[in-house]
């Protein structure tokens, strides 16, 4: 599965990449939403996971992007290091697969991209 990581965190990206790869997908990253629109219209993408906090373009608004003009076919699971209910419900009513808090589960993580590769 390809997979494209989309977080301004450094860290994060690196670290989700790193356990990605482990489990033998392909990972493109990105530090911001803009640049993952330029890679979602050049790549054949299965799965975008994009934090919500972003300068430019945050998560909420890539999703919404993609729903409405991109390519609504790829499913987004979307993160955040606050875990509040407003945000699991803006995601979900947003169309995300789903949402994970950080720090990422990656337990709970794999389970969920089993579910979208089934």
């Amino acid at each position: 599965m390809k997979i494209l990581i989309v977080d301004d965190e450094e860290m994060t990206v690196l670290a989700l990449a790193t356990k990605l790869r482990e489990k033998g997908h392909e990972v493109i990253t990105t530090l911001d939403g803009v640049e993952a629109l330029k890679l979602i219209t050049d790549e054949k993408i299965d799965l975008i996971i994009s934090d919500i906090m972003m300068p430019c373009i945050s998560g909420f608004t890539l999703l919404t992007m993609l729903k409405n003009f991109y390519f609504s076919r790829i499913p987004l699971i979307l993160m955040s290091s606050y875990g509040e209910k407003s945000f699991v419900d803006k995601s979900s009513n947003l169309g995300a697969y789903t949402f994970i808090s950080k720090p990422i589960d990656y337990t709970e993580l794999f389970k969920k991209i089993e579910g979208i590769a089934a």
